[in-house]
């Protein structure tokens, strides 16, 4: 209990550092590269301290914790999640093992299967937070430069060919239209919205049950290592730190 409560409270205190990272980490993800000729996104930012410059200056300070409450209600039960699943799947191995010393593989696949777990969970907030921090704001966009139209000169009308009866012709028009040449944006709808409750219904709503889940495989990917990696670097530090203040009392003691 007293672990969930400590890594709950430590992700609420580090949320006011790692959330404007988080906004300038998924804009620059979405974007690509600096004026990206294969997609639009909205974006167009040289790096990290053009893209802060720039979100300050158009959007303001602000708009660097788009997504504040929508990344709480990801990490927060992402945090408990982790920590409930971590000490149970502890406490399985160390019962099976029948020692509190599990050994390396258990180690890491008891932190692996923990975070894994917690973000296959939590996906759906994932996935509102951050088409929350990524949706573009009419407000902050430059004005689109309207050119004026020129019509074409009269051009002398060409008569149809013939066409062989015995082929069939193309019903369907073809598109082509790109990401790149749409007027909308493409890809998902615009939320409108910071609110996490609203996103999730207007996701559901628009792209099911599916639309909570997209990129759950990355996530559990990711989840997996970071928790496997820092919940067994938190165990090996915690048994050294135990280790030195025995080796400090025993000392002290035998003076």
């Amino acid at each position: 209990m007293l672990i969930r409560t400590s890594g709950f409270l430590a992700d609420f205190a580090a949320s006011f550092l790692y959330v404007p990272s988080e906004v300038l980490k998924t804009r620059l993800q979405l974007q690509g590269r600096h004026n990206n000729p294969f997609f639009k996104s909205g974006y167009n930012y040289k790096g990290t301290a053009h893209a802060a410059r720039t979100i300050i200056k158009q959007e303001g300070f602000s708009a660097l914790f788009y997504g504040y409450k929508a990344t709480i209600f990801r990490d927060l039960p992402f945090s408990a999640l982790q920590f409930t699943f971590y000490e149970q799947a502890q406490t399985w191995s160390r019962q099976w093992m029948g020692s509190r010393d599990i050994g390396l593989p258990l180690e890491l696949f008891t932190g692996a299967a923990a975070g894994g777990l917690a973000g296959v969970i939590t996906c759906p907030l994932d996935v509102v937070k951050t088409r929350i921090q990524t949706q573009i704001h009419p407000a902050s966009q430059p004005p689109v430069k309207q050119t004026p139209v020129v019509p074409n000169p009269v051009t002398h009308v060409q008569p149809k060919p013939k066409t062989n009866p015995t082929v069939k012709s193309q019903i369907r028009s073809i598109s082509t239209s790109s990401p790149s040449t749409h007027t909308p944006r493409p890809g998902s709808v615009n939320l409108d919205t910071s609110s996490v409750v609203t996103g999730l219904k207007l996701l559901y709503k628009t792209e099911g049950v599916a639309g909570w889940f997209r990129g759950v495989g990355p996530r559990f990917v990711w989840t997996s290592v970071q928790s496997g990696c820092m919940l067994f670097l938190y165990q090996n530090i915690l048994r050294q730190l135990e280790m030195h203040y025995s080796s400090d009392n025993e000392m002290d003691s035998a003076v």
